[in-house]
Parts: structure tokens; C-alpha cells; sequence
């Protein structure tokens, strides 16, 4: 450990070139007496191994090897009996953290600068980024006069911290992890086994998981280190589950010489139990249970979806049990701090832009009673849920084409059966006709023109024109407009011109809330209290974007019509937590709107294009707004 302090300062000295204290302190961080009384140190430890350290008044000190066979020699035995020092910042303060992870006792900060061989301000910048990590997974810095630091007992958060940082990421720096790749690979065996045996299902991340929790666990408890868990309102845990664990502890407890407490078989079972698969109909799951305060929140979110954005679930008894049956494991993963990873998080914002954004309004329900907020992960997971919903809510074939063909009337009926193959879900009628007929066609039995030659004449729909036997090419642009459908239209009822504002100021939201309700109520039908009931729902957590757009709305349905009002800043505000430029203040109408959900689902998709708000920002018109909201 002694020689592991003078590494850095022997790196530092030359061979060729004298050099002064003040650049060898600079190099180290330290002060040039701390340069020099460790400069006398490191003499005495090179005593007799071929070399040793001369000065010269004004111009510093040189290393002088007499005997380059036996320094080198003395030099690497040294080296590798000191093993791992860590240079860079990023390295020190992950060696730091480790360090002070697996430490119970208090320990002073001028050790920690001999152990770590810094200066105190240079510790100080290493502790500032540790302590920046432990808040993360709710954990602190305990400092005390006259016995120094140490992380604060709280032992499930760094247990969450290690399995992140040191299994997921392979290790802190310097931290020998050779043996640990095999020792989780021979755990998930057993794991795997056990859950065979007793039925229990885990998704492949959840299966991860709590292998490395176990492991985690399993290690900090050889090194002394024991969870206490508060053993009021603990929930009922399936006798499968029970079962499950205690045969694990008890083959884990004789393999490594264990001894598992009440309290960590505790939490084993309810890590297990929060991220198990039930409600499968593939199995009869006896210890599946609905508790009536799960039916009142799954009630409670469903309502808040009528209110928000005027879509009926109440009497789909399908949603309401999928929500039942999701919420049974979160209840335990909130209460008890049980993290779940979504590996396609990303994936469902992008796809599901309408679902997502309905699970994030839906999920303050739930921030409301745990009192917590709920991550994005688990936000993403409700949204697949919705999004069911969703699908189930679509209306059927909605579009009339007509196919422009000048190749005769069988090549015509031809390309008409092919039409009805590729897109019938999407089409009610297909008409067919030629270049002739085509001038005496009433338009008004139609929404597209799907044409295979050029068209001249004027005609009052969208003409898409197409290969002559519907090329490869062709069924993805055709499917893009059918999906879409008229959205040109539709959306501009929405989206007026007069409903976009430009170069609006305002230092707070509340500012530029009360600016934009008293537009809305001048040109609008809206209840009195609009701008009231739009603060209320700010009390609310919001959506960050985190792309300078925030999507504000009344706390339930406060207008005739279903329209949204468009405000682009001169300058950036602080809304919630992050700057935002472009506001969309949504008002959902109470009258019934079969397109209601082409304009969510655009809204949605715009709000999460942040190139698109960028653009907006930079070209703030309506032709631009148009644009971007039908890409």
C-alpha cells in the first residue's frame, strides 16, 4: 500500500532533466512541502535497489539509477504487489465509492488523501461526483467531527448501487471481478432450477435481475453487511414463492457458509414476488389475487383516461383486469424499491407516442397514492397496456379509393383484387376507371386517387400515383396514406391558423398560462374557471419532453370542441425542471369526435420529434407547423 502512494510521484521524476517541486506538486496536486517530505520518503525506499534521488539548488531533483538491472527488478515486484492505482478522475471517484461501499466504520478525510495519495481539494471533487451517485439509488455521505465519513446505512439502496454499477457495468475500476462472471452463471443455475420446480414464471429481465440481487445480497452479507426491513403491511406472499426461496437460501446458506435472517429471506421473496409473470391463461394461478384497493386504483386511472382525453374503458372488462393484473407486482416493486428495467422504452415512445403519453397522465394516479414518483420504465410498461386499448378502440375500413388504370378492363379488375389483398383493412370501396372516364367520375364517393399514369386534369382529392401491377415499392407508400387517412383535413380543424402564436413572452409558465387562456377564452368556447383548471392540473407532475415543448390542458374537460393553441417563445422558460419553448395547450371537447384519436395520436408524434420542435422554433409559421405535424 506505502508504495502505491509514490507510483505518480516516480512517473513524474526524470532521468534526463532536473525537475522543480512546483512541477512535481502541480503534476500531483499537492502542496511543494507535501512534494518534498514525500520526495525523502520515496529516497529511502529506493535505497539499495540501484537508485536514489539527487537535488540541486534552483533547479529541483533527478532520479539517478546506479543499477538499472536491479531497479528494474525491485520496480516490478513493487508494481505488482501494489496492483491497481487509479490515475484519472472518472477512476478515482468509482475506486472511492467501492471503497467506501465495503467499509462499515468512519473513516478521516487526510487518510483517505494518503490512501487515494491527493490533496484535500482534489478529494473534495472525487466525493462531490460519488455523492452525486449515491443520491441516485437514495443514499448519503455521513460526515462526523472528529471521525470523518461514511455512506449511510442503507443497505437496500446499495445493494441496488452495486448491482448497477459493479455487476451491470463489469466492475469498478480497479475492483478484481475475475471469478464473478462464473459465480453468476453457476447462481442463475440453481435459480433457474428452483423456478422450474415451483412454476414461477420470470421475463427474461426480471429473471437477470434478481440473480444479481441474490448475488449482491449473498456478498454483502459475507461481508457483514445485513438488511433490516420494516415488517408492517407486508404483503401476502404466494406459498410458491415461499417455497421458492426458502429452498434457495437454504442451498446458497450451505454453499457459501451463510446465514440468511428473517429479513432477508424477507426481501428475497418480495423481489421475486414484484416481477413474477401471473395472470397468465396458460396456467391456473391460485395465488393470484386482487385486492379491492388494486380494482379502485385500476378504476382510478381509467377514469382519469375519460377525463383527460374523453376515451371509454369502463366496460372493457379486458383492460380493466390487465391493468388489475399489472398492478398486483408494481404495488410491491413501489412500496418496497424494487427497480425494473424496460430494455424497449425507446421503442414504445417512438411507436406508441399516444400510449405513452395516456400511461403518463394515467400513472399520477399513482404518484398520488404511493406518494412516489414512478419511473419511466415502469410508465413505458402501463403504456403497452393502453395501447391494447387503444388498438381495440380503432374504427374499421375508413377510406374510398379510386384506381386510375389505362391498360384495360382486366389488367383494371387485376390490380382492384390486389388492392382489396394488400389493404383491406384499411378500405370500405374501390373503384375502378381509366384516363376517359375519369373526367365524368363524381369525386365525392372517394377520399384518394391511386393513379398508374400522370393525371393533368384538376381533381379535388390527393392523387398517389402508383406502379402499373402495384410494385414492391408501392404497398408501404400506399399503407403510409391509407393509415393516415385524410389527416390533412383533419387536422386543420384542430391546428387553425389563428390558434398559433408567435413570438409570445413571458419570464414564468404562469405567465404565459394566463396569456394564452384569455385567447382561448375570447375565441373559444370554454368554461369560466379554463385557466383555473389548467393551473390545477400544473399541480400535477408534467410531462418533461426534454425537447422544449410542454403539453398543458385543463384538469377535466373544459370546452365544446376539441382544439389546441400553439405558443412559440421569444426565449426559453423554465417550465417544471427543464427549458421549454413551444407550448401545445390541449383542450379535449365534450362533444363525441370519431377523429379524436388521428389528432392524439399526431399531437403525440410531433411532441416527440425534437427535430420537428427544433424546426418549429426556427421557422415559427403555420405552413411549417402543417408540415411537420403530417410527417
Amino acid at each position: 500500500m506505502l508504495w502505491r502512494r509514490f507510483q505518480k510521484l516516480l512517473m513524474l521524476l526524470s532521468q534526463e532533466e532536473y525537475r522543480t517541486a512546483l512541477a512535481l506538486a502541480e503534476g500531483l496536486g499537492v502542496s511543494e512541502k507535501t512534494v518534498r517530505l514525500r520526495l525523502k520518503d520515496l529516497s529511502g525506499l529506493l535505497m539499495g535497489h540501484g537508485a536514489h534521488i539527487s537535488s540541486k539548488a534552483r533547479f529541483g531533483y533527478i532520479l539517478q539509477v546506479d543499477d538499472k538491472e536491479k531497479y528494474d527488478r525491485y520496480i516490478k515486484s513493487e508494481s505488482e504487489e501494489a496492483g491497481y492505482f487509479p490515475e484519472r478522475e472518472n477512476e478515482r471517484s468509482e475506486y472511492l465509492l467501492a471503497y467506501l461501499v465495503g467499509r462499515m466504520d468512519y473513516i478521516k478525510i487526510e487518510e483517505l488523501c494518503d490512501f487515494l495519495y491527493v490533496s484535500r481539494s482534489t478529494l473534495s471533487n472525487s466525493l462531490k461526483t460519488v455523492e452525486v451517485i449515491l443520491k441516485r439509488y437514495g443514499i448519503s455521505l455521513e460526515r462526523r467531527p472528529n471521525y470523518g465519513i461514511r455512506i449511510s446505512n442503507q443497505e437496500f439502496g446499495i445493494r441496488r448501487l452495486v448491482c448497477d454499477c459493479f455487476i451491470k457495468r463489469q466492475g469498478f475500476a480497479g475492483v478484481d471481478i475475475s471469478h464473478q462472471k462464473s459465480e453468476l452463471i453457476h447462481l442463475a443455475g440453481i435459480v433457474k432450477e428452483l423456478l422450474k420446480k415451483y412454476e414461477i414464471r420470470l421475463s427474461e429481465i426480471a429473471f437477470e435481475n434478481f440473480v444479481e440481487y441474490a448475488y449482491v445480497a449473498r456478498k454483502r452479507m459475507k461481508s457483514g453487511f445485513y438488511l433490516r426491513m420494516n415488517k408492517e403491511n407486508l404483503p401476502e406472499i404466494g406459498g410458491k414463492e415461499a417455497a421458492f426461496i426458502q429452498e434457495l437460501i437454504s442451498v446458497l446458506g450451505d454453499q457459501e457458509q451463510v446465514t440468511y435472517t428473517t429479513d432477508e429471506e424477507s426481501c428475497l421473496m418480495l423481489y421475486v414476488a414484484g416481477k413474477r409473470i401471473i395472470g397468465s391463461t396458460l396456467e391456473n394461478d391460485s395465488n393470484f389475487v386482487i385486492r379491492e384497493q388494486i380494482d379502485r386504483l385500476a378504476l382510478a386511472m381509467i377514469e382519469l383516461v375519460k377525463r383527460q382525453f374523453g376515451l371509454e374503458m369502463q366496460n372493457d372488462f379486458e383492460i380493466r383486469m390487465t391493468l388489475n393484473q399489472h398492478l398486483v407486482p408494481f404495488d410491491i416493486r413501489i412500496r418496497y424499491d424494487i427497480p425494473l428495467k424496460n430494455p424497449i422504452l425507446e421503442d414504445i415512445k417512438q411507436k406508441y407516442c399516444l400510449a405513452y403519453q395516456i400511461s403518463y397522465e394515467a400513472v399520477g394516479v399513482l404518484q398520488k397514492h404511493y406518494r412516489k414518483d414512478i419511473s419511466e420504465a415502469e410508465i413505458g410498461y402501463f403504456a403497452l397496456i393502453f395501447q391494447l386499448a387503444l388498438e381495440k378502440d380503432k374504427i374499421g375500413p375508413s377510406s374510398d379509393i379510386l384506381v386510375v388504370c389505362s391498360t384495360g378492363k382486366g389488367s383494371s379488375r387485376l390490380l382492384k383484387y390486389k388492392y382489396q389483398s394488400e389493404f383491406s383493412e384499411y378500405l370500405r370501396s374501390i373503384y375502378v376507371c381509366d384516363l376517359i372516364e375519369l373526367e365524368h367520375f363524381d369525386f365525392k364517393a372517394v377520399d384518394y386517387v391511386f393513379s398508374t399514369v400522370p393525371i393533368t386534369m384538376e381533381v379535388p382529392v390527393p392523387i398517389v400515383e402508383v406502379g402499373t401491377f402495384l410494385e414492391e415499392d408501392d404497398i408501404p407508400k400506399i399503407t403510409r396514406t391509407l393509415r393516415r387517412g385524410n389527416s390533412r383535413g383533419v387536422i386543420e380543424r384542430y391546428y387553425t391558423p389563428e390558434r398559433l402564436l408567435t413570438k409570445v413572452g413571458g419570464k414564468t409558465k404562469e405567465d404565459i398560462l394566463r396569456l394564452l387562456c384569455s385567447v382561448i377564452q375570447r375565441q373559444e368556447k370554454v368554461d369560466e374557471n379554463f385557466y383555473e383548471l389548467v393551473i390545477e392540473r400544473e399541480f400535477f407532475a408534467q410531462m418533461d419532453y426534454g425537447n422544449y415543448i410542454a403539453l398543458p390542458h385543463p384538469n377535466h374537460i373544459a370546452s365544446e370542441e376539441t382544439f389546441v393553441y400553439v405558443a412559440v417563445l421569444k426565449e426559453p422558460v423554465i417550465w417544471n425542471r427543464l427549458p421549454v419553448q413551444v407550448i401545445l395547450l390541449v383542450s379535449i371537447g365534450r362533444k363525441e369526435d370519431k377523429n379524436r384519436q388521428i389528432f392524439y395520436e399526431t399531437t403525440a408524434r410531433f411532441a416527440l420529434d425534437k427535430d420537428a420542435v427544433r424546426r418549429l422554433i426556427k421557422e415559427p409559421g403555420y405552413a411549417t407547423l402543417m408540415e411537420l405535424l403530417e410527417r
